[in-house]
């Protein structure tokens, strides 16, 4: 007998303490009560994202670790900039969330609880971008401490201010027509690079960029770091709705297709717990659909936020329909690395006519070649930010006043995992690809271009005094700047 579908709910239209929002708050407090070692512990679901012992806030002498076979298996196995990405995720958010489940139907609640989502990207709610009030309550209905509350965040989150606006969460990713990343130089791709296991380091596919990362970073404290992310009760509330874009941009466009190839769909198996402690593996194919078992839960609103028409549409009547996979041709990069401030910094580059891959391709087809800018190779360590980029922005200009040549948002979640090298990476950083094209279209059109000059700016995203003096003490006291190895344009 295949299991009853649950619904999860949009948090914004729910009531304050909605019973969704406070049965998990109490299921949370009784998850923080087991053990360490224990499957079904808050601290553990926690570490299976990632756990460093020395930067555990709640480390304790008296803690019983996992055996070192169970922590390599089950420990630090988030999969970023990579196409697991998003299956791993979904996969970690549904045994969490059974968890939640049987701890709540063992409390005494409503055996139907699923986990609710953040819909941050809302452009019908101003609150959109807060975190909703029940995370940033002293306490509970019943004045108990509230288990949603997180005093590490940044400034403004727990007092009910935006503190991700429409830069942190745009959802341009929706747009993309490719879920696998193209060859280096091109399209990051809506769901990343093909991979094997890769818990950090690399190519960022555009929906891990924004609004994944972003609001990641506009969160901050435990949020802003892999080994701490999941201690934050609000962490499983955005991977739903990361989780639920993928359903959305599936559905929007019938030609949006997951990878078919066998690696992706069933060449690696990933192991997590169930409610019983029981180990369960899984592979991207079982995680398609997300009605199916063993997943079966839906979504409340998986309307198209662009505006195109939804289709549900059965898989065998969806067509593959490839884009054209052009190859990439870098047509101009900076000479030296640039390190990141607590203030705007820039660097320059000069760009050449195309003579390779990009001259070829533009004789052959009548469609114009998409523009990219890469920032390769970024490393660094302390609290990350978010970096908006600019091209051509006026020196001592204010980036608000020139919003037309912002290209897109650099969140700098991942940057220290990406950087610490160990037995599975290099430490060789983050690299990021934004589609520059219309930027540079209206910098033609009005004469500020100069191909011998393309000057990129990169502006720290700080919201308000009190975070200005965050990033600020935050970027003085890192031990290693943020540093681009370098930035590129490329045709493609």
């Amino acid at each position: 007998m295949a299991n009853p579908v649950r619904t999860r709910s949009d948090v914004w239209k729910l009531a304050a303490w909605d019973p969704i929002l406070l049965w998990y708050a109490r299921a949370i407090a009784a998850m923080q009560a087991r053990a360490l070692d224990d499957s079904t512990s808050w601290r553990y679901q926690a570490a299976i994202h990632d756990y460093i012992r020395q930067q555990d806030p709640n480390a304790s002498p008296g803690d019983t670790l996992p055996s070192a076979a169970d922590q390599q298996r089950f420990w630090s196995q988030c999969q970023h900039n990579s196409w697991f990405f998003l299956p791993w995720h979904r996969m970690y958010l549904s045994c969490f969330e059974q968890i939640v489940a049987t701890t709540i139907a063992g409390l005494g609640g409503p055996a139907d609880w699923a986990l609710p989502y953040w819909n941050y990207s809302d452009a019908s709610n101003p609150n959109a971008g807060s975190l909703p009030p029940a995370f940033f309550a002293a306490t509970t209905p019943d004045g108990n401490p509230n288990p949603l509350l997180v005093n590490a965040r940044n400034p403004g989150c727990n007092t009910g201010q935006v503190i991700a606006d429409q830069f942190d969460t745009n959802l341009d990713c929706l747009k993309e027509t490719i879920f696998v990343a193209d060859p280096p130089g091109g399209d990051p791709g809506f769901g990343g690079p093909k991979t094997a296991f890769n818990h950090s380091g690399g190519v960022v596919g555009s929906l891990e960029t924004t609004p994944h990362g972003s609001v990641h970073v506009a969160v901050g404290g435990f949020m802003g770091r892999f080994n701490t992310a999941g201690l934050d009760p609000i962490f499983w509330l955005h991977h739903a709705n990361i989780d639920r874009l993928w359903v959305v941009w599936r559905q929007r466009d019938l030609s949006h297709l997951d990878p078919t190839d066998s690696t992706w769909l069933n060449g690696t198996a990933f192991d997590f717990h169930d409610a019983s402690g029981n180990v369960v593996s899984f592979t991207s194919a079982q995680v398609v659909d997300t009605t199916a078992s063993p997943l079966s839960y839906q979504y409340e609103d998986v309307s198209d936020p662009l505006g195109g028409a939804l289709e549900a549409v059965a898989e065998v009547m969806r067509r593959p329909v490839m884009a054209e996979r052009r190859i990439p041709e870098m047509v101009g990069a900076t000479a030296e690395p640039v390190v990141l401030a607590n203030r705007p910094t820039s660097t320059s580059l000069a760009v050449r006519p195309p003579t390779g891959p990009a001259l070829e391709a533009a004789v052959v087809s009548a469609a114009p070649p998409r523009t990219f800018l890469h920032f390769e190779n970024i490393t660094g360590a302390g609290e990350p930010t978010s970096y908006a980029v600019y091209l051509n922005l006026p020196e001592g200009a204010d980036p608000q006043q020139h919003r037309d040549r912002l290209v897109g948002v650099l969140p700098m979640f991942g940057v220290r995992e990406a950087s610490r090298a160990d037995e599975r990476h290099p430490g060789g950083g983050l690299h990021y690809a934004l589609e520059a094209g219309g930027v540079i279209g209206r910098l033609q059109a009005t004469g500020d271009w100069d191909p011998a000059n393309l000057r990129v700016t990169f502006v720290p995203r700080a919201r308000g005094a009190a975070a200005e003096a965050a990033l600020e003490a935050a970027v003085e006291a890192a031990p290693e700047p943020i540093r681009v190895g370098q930035v590129s344009l490329h045709y493609s």
